[in-house]
């Protein structure tokens, strides 16, 4: 969106409350990512791919104080921020309802651009894999190949570029998985010393949910991260019908019915009881 605003000769910044992480390095633009703006005095602001202030962790507040708001999302809404919301929740990615966007405002989409809205379209559709995946979706997954859209660069980057430390810390989460329900449910729980032993950080774990729903009978998995002390991030996905974000709203998180996340500020002990306790609603009740 940002290149598209310099294209159209509009000052723009981008800010987020995370900087990219290392797989994410590579994207065209990626170093224009602040996490406070270098200016306050904006007529516009545009939220990406997020539903709520809240979700925008440290960066809520620039948005908040806008005198207009844009929301662009394909998330179900439970909150309803902005003067202008577009939403389409059956959209797989919040990139195909920006490409439909800047197709029909004209202009050109660069290679840049185009590598940037792919790399959203791949990682939501887990490399069209997921059953989000719609035949708009891939249309429009063409058409940025066509504009020069890197995909061999994009899937080398995010899908097989993982350090000895993200390796080392997989088979400790692999390890101390745990399942029930007759094999329905599995979970991880990395503590903080699982981290420092392998010298690895939270964004090493990117994936490392999905290496639990390739069981052939788990229908719902979920991985807790303790980088920080006391301090546990969720991820969780399903198959078929088992709403996980359902699981997620009640600690505060959200997502999508396959794919969600929530935090939890206890000991891992109990953030695994509440979890799984979250889990087992959610397969009875699905």
């Amino acid at each position: 969106m940002s290149l598209y605003l310099d294209a159209r000769g509009k000052q723009n910044e981008v800010v987020c409350h995370h900087m990219p992480p290392k797989n994410l390095e590579f994207l065209p633009g990626s170093e224009r990512i602040h996490q406070v703006p270098l200016r306050d005095d904006y007529d516009l602001a545009i939220m990406l791919d997020l539903e709520s202030f809240e979700r925008l962790g440290t960066t809520g507040p620039y948005f908040e104080k806008a005198p207009y708001l844009v929301l662009i999302d394909h998330h179900i809404p439970h909150h309803a921020p902005g003067n202008l919301r577009i939403v389409d929740t059956k959209a797989p990615a919040t990139a195909v309802i920006l490409t439909r966007m800047l197709l029909e405002m004209g202009g050109t989409l660069t290679p840049e651009m185009s590598t940037n809205l792919l790399t959203g379209i791949v990682t939501d559709t887990g490399s069209f894999r997921y059953r989000n995946t719609t035949p708009e979706a891939m249309h429009i997954a063409a058409r940025l190949l066509e504009e020069g859209g890197n995909l061999n660069q994009i899937s080398e980057e995010v899908y097989r570029s993982r350090p000895i430390a993200g390796m080392m810390l997989l088979g400790i989460m692999l390890t101390k998985m745990k399942t029930s329900n007759e094999g329905k449910l599995a979970w991880s729980i990395l503590v903080h010393d699982d981290f420092v032993k392998c010298g690895a950080t939270e964004e090493d774990t990117e994936e490392f949910v999905n290496e639990m729903l390739t069981i052939d009978t788990v229908q719902i998995a979920a991985l807790a991260r303790e980088s920080k002390p006391g301090k546990l991030r969720v991820s969780l996905r399903s198959r078929g019908k088992y709403d996980v974000a359902e699981v997620a709203r009640k600690f505060g998180g959200g997502g999508h019915i396959n794919a969600a996340g929530c935090s939890f500020e206890t000991t891992p002990e109990e953030a695994e009881k509440l979890l799984v306790e979250g889990m087992k609603v959610c397969l009875a009740s699905s």
